[in-house]
């Protein structure tokens, strides 16, 4: 059922201010039923519990008593900011299953069942011209075939696949590592807006929370366990998305690389990945089959006609200029030489398909086909 009672939605915010971890509070809500009645257990009947100690009771006393539960619920309101707990009907069924599942979840924007066909993409925040562009692609095709979309929110390789997923018409899901009323990161609050109407912000920690290292690693079990598999699309050694991968794994949901350039730092998380048995990827239908869904039961929903047609009606210099280019940024004097053309043949035809949105420029003239 929806959980609306106030008094309810009350006692599930108390419990989660309280700081107690998710496990703690889980076996609360398991010996009492509820958080309203965990609330109202003694100290004696908390302590009988196996793993409850008078620190997380001194906890839940401290919450009790100097919440202004009232004040919270009025500054959700106005955030557009609505509490999800666990025994709602809302809750994601594939985060319900995880180990030690959040109890409540804040949200801005809505949870639907669609969310239950998701996929997560995640990489470094300094992605390469490539991570961008295989982040965006992979998003547009995913929603395509109807898939929600789920990352992280931080610079990089999340907000390539949000904002990719919100210009393609599709839902995504934003994790956040804070409180729902935190500005973070600055960079991307706009998107966050986008995404509000795209899907839904989502995070566990109660208002407030700012964001320090160690809720990354936190915020990445959720994050993985919306998801049916993980992507990694561009990862160093040490990176936090290979701690979402390696989340994605224990919970048993699948997990998949994109390879990249041998000599990129950024590639070597993945291709650790791959070396451990994670599934290549290089379009959305090999994350489909990854995941044992046949092609046939998630077709293309939305297919690209106009791209087809902007690239039929390509004339001859622009289509060679265009088959020179590769996903790996390529310098302007490598392409000429490679077309046999002249450099301001070139030059005009890469401006032409910059704005048809076939190619696009970075520095250093540099370009890559997209």
């Amino acid at each position: 059922m929806t959980v609306s009672d106030a008094s309810q939605l009350e006692a599930w915010l108390v419990l989660n201010i309280s700081g107690l971890s998710p496990r703690v509070q889980l076996a609360l809500l398991d010996a009492f039923g509820s958080p309203d009645a965990a609330l109202g257990a003694s100290n004696e009947r908390l302590l009988a519990l196996d793993g409850v100690t008078a620190a997380h009771a001194g906890k839940l006393r401290a919450a009790q008593a100097e919440t202004d539960v009232g004040g919270v619920l009025e500054m959700l309101a106005e955030l557009g900011a609505h509490l999800v707990p666990i025994s709602d009907e809302r809750y994601p069924g594939l985060l319900r299953e995880i180990d030690a599942p959040p109890p409540v979840l804040f949200v801005r924007g809505e949870l639907t069942a669609r969310d239950e066909l998701a996929v997560a993409l995640v990489g470094t925040r300094r992605r390469s011209p490539y991570g961008e562009i295989v982040a965006g692609r992979l998003a547009r095709d995913l929603v395509r075939r109807g898939f929600t979309v789920v990352s992280g929110l931080a610079v990089g390789i999340d907000a390539d696949a949000h904002a990719a997923t919100v210009e393609a018409g599709g839902r995504t899901i934003a994790v956040l590592a804070c409180g729902i009323d935190v500005g973070y990161p600055t960079a991307n609050l706009e998107l966050r807006e986008r995404i509000v109407g795209s899907g839904a912000v989502v995070t566990e920690l109660a208002p407030g929370t700012p964001p320090t290292r160690d809720r990354f690693p936190q915020r990445n079990r959720i994050l993985s366990g919306l998801s049916l598999g993980t992507v990694v699309i561009e990862a160093p050694s040490k990176s936090g998305a290979l701690i979402t991968a390696r989340l994605a794994g224990e919970q048993g949901r699948d997990v998949f690389a994109v390879p990249g350039n041998i000599t990129s730092p950024v590639s070597r998380g993945c291709h650790e990945l791959l070396r451990e048995g994670a599934t290549l990827v290089e379009t959305a239908e090999d994350i489909v089959a990854g995941l044992g869904i046949m092609l046939e039961a998630v077709p293309e929903r939305e297919p690209e006609p106009e791209r087809r047609r902007k690239l039929d009606d390509l004339p001859g210099d622009q289509r060679q200029v265009l088959e020179a280019l590769s996903h790996q940024p390529r310098n302007i004097d490598d392409v000429t030489a490679e077309c046999g053309l002249t450099a301001s043949q070139v030059s005009a035809s890469l401006m032409l398909l910059e704005v048809k949105g076939l190619a696009r420029r970075f520095p250093g003239n540099q370009f890559v086909r997209i």
